[in-house]
């Protein structure tokens, strides 16, 4: 009777000892882990449906159709709110900044990198590391994936470069956006995906959030915007609520997305045929005929002004 107490008490002191750190990890009973997690400050939008502050975000879409107009202006967005953007530009040379950009009315929280051609860094994604830090960074963005230098295509190179930037992102607080391309396969009739991206299976388990962005079928100035991934929340754009974006100047001479509110992807991944585009012509120019301006045409049918403006001119 006397061993079976002793056996009890010893199971019971077992049962009820404190938790021990070890191995690398951190150890604590769940009830404290649960009670920790709630009390964790709401998750704050930078730019809503698209960046999550502490997120590191992956924007995707083939070459061509305005990815980096899209993050610029997201980056815009997120510096006119007070935070520090870091933008590491490797696609725009000056001379493209200037054709885009006609008016330098960006925020002076918006800070641009480019490389330095003359002193280029050994290792980037370390360089990217001192001079965010040396800036006071807030949000980081990276366009794009490819110049930090490893093959996405092996497996572990891209498992090691994400692991690189989660490191990055959690040592400094950081809220990183990284540019990324997909194959020419998804041209405009294939629906964006997570295995489109390069790198993807790595990729895929290590980012936070993957926003992709292609070109609509029914007109070459619209785009719409699809989250893939959202790993803080549920998916508000999905397959059958896409956002649609049209690419033009505003007033200032800055080249831009607006929005054209939304949609769905299937619609923007039909090709047009000769019957359709007569059809959408003869609108345009009845609705023209009522005195509609060519603003409010393209609202009504779903186009870009530019396409009303060719139409007409046809």
């Amino acid at each position: 009777m006397i061993e079976n107490d002793i056996i009890n008490q010893s199971f019971k002191a077992l049962q009820d000892a404190e938790p021990v750190n070890g191995g690398g990890f951190i150890v604590e009973p769940m009830n404290k882990c649960i009670e920790d997690a709630q009390l964790l400050p709401p998750l704050v939008s930078l730019y809503p449906d698209i960046v999550l502050e502490g997120d590191l975000s992956i924007i995707f879409g083939q070459s061509g159709i305005g990815k980096t107009i899209f993050a610029m202006q997201i980056a815009r967005y997120i510096a006119e709110q007070g935070k520090r953007v870091l933008y590491v530009d490797c696609e725009m040379t000056p001379r493209q900044l200037g054709n885009r950009y006609g008016t330098p009315n960006f925020p002076s929280t918006f800070l641009r990198a480019e490389m330095d051609r003359e002193h280029p860094a050994e290792d980037v994604l370390k360089g990217i590391e001192e001079v965010a830090a040396a800036n006071y960074a807030d949000v980081v963005f990276i366009d794009n994936i490819t110049a930090l230098g490893q093959s996405l295509d092996r497996s572990a190179d891209a498992g090691t470069l994400m692991a690189s930037l989660n490191t990055l992102k959690k040592k400094y607080n950081w809220t990183l956006v990284v540019l990324n391309h997909v194959p020419k396969m998804y041209s405009g009739n294939v629906p964006l995906s997570l295995s489109a991206m390069q790198g993807s299976a790595k990729i895929n388990q290590l980012i936070d959030d993957a926003i992709g962005i292609a070109q609509s079928s029914i007109d070459s100035n619209l785009v719409y915007v699809k989250q893939c991934k959202w790993r803080n929340g549920e998916l508000t754009m999905g397959a059958d609520h896409v956002a649609i974006y049209e690419r033009r100047k505003d007033e200032c001479g800055n080249l831009g997305f607006i929005s054209r509110g939304f949609g769905t992807e299937q619609e923007h991944l039909s090709i047009e045929n000769g019957n359709d585009r007569d059809e959408v012509k003869a609108r345009v120019r009845e609705l023209s005929a009522k005195g509609m301006t060519q603003t409010a045409i393209a609202e009504q049918l779903g186009i870009s002004q530019s396409k009303v403006s060719r139409l007409l001119k046809e």
